[in-house]
C-alpha cells in the first residue's frame, strides 16, 4: 500500500514547475507510481506546452502504467457520470483496477477528484491551495 496512482496534472508538475511542484515531488518520493498509459499522451502534450524544451521521458520511465483494455474501457465509460471526461473517467478505472495497493489518488482536477472520491478513492493533492 505504498503506491499512488497519479494522474496527468500531478505527473505534468513533476516535469514543469508549478505552485505545487515541490510538494507533490516531496510528496512522491520513494514510492511506486502507476497511471494509466494515456497519461503518457497527455503529459508530453502538457509538458510541451508549457516548455518546449522539458523532457518527460525520464519521469514517465518511471511509472507502472496501466493499459487501456476492453474490460477497462466498459468501466471507465461507466464511471463518474456524462459530466466525466472521458481521460478522467479511464483515469479513475485505472485506479480502481489497482484500487487495493493504493495509498491514494493524486491529482489537481476537481471533477475527477469528486468522481474518485465517489469510487472510494483515498484523494490528495499536495500543495498549497489556490
Amino acid at each position: 500500500m505504498n503506491s499512488l496512482y497519479l494522474d496527468a496534472s500531478a505527473l505534468t508538475k513533476l516535469v514543469v514547475a508549478e505552485d505545487e511542484t515541490a510538494a507533490v515531488r516531496a510528496f512522491v518520493r520513494g514510492r511506486s507510481l502507476v497511471s494509466s498509459r494515456v497519461a503518457v499522451v497527455e503529459v508530453t502534450k502538457a509538458v510541451a506546452r508549457h516548455d518546449p524544451s522539458a523532457d518527460p521521458g525520464p519521469m514517465l520511465s518511471q511509472l507502472t502504467l496501466i493499459d487501456l483494455d476492453p474490460e477497462l474501457a466498459r468501466a471507465a465509460a461507466a464511471t463518474g457520470g456524462y459530466q466525466l471526461r472521458a481521460l478522467d473517467a479511464i483515469h479513475v478505472a485505472s485506479a480502481m483496477r489497482v484500487a487495493a495497493d493504493l495509498e491514494a489518488f493524486v491529482t489537481y482536477d476537481p471533477r475527477q477528484a469528486a468522481a474518485a472520491k465517489a469510487a472510494g478513492l483515498r484523494v490528495l493533492g499536495p500543495g498549497p491551495i489556490g
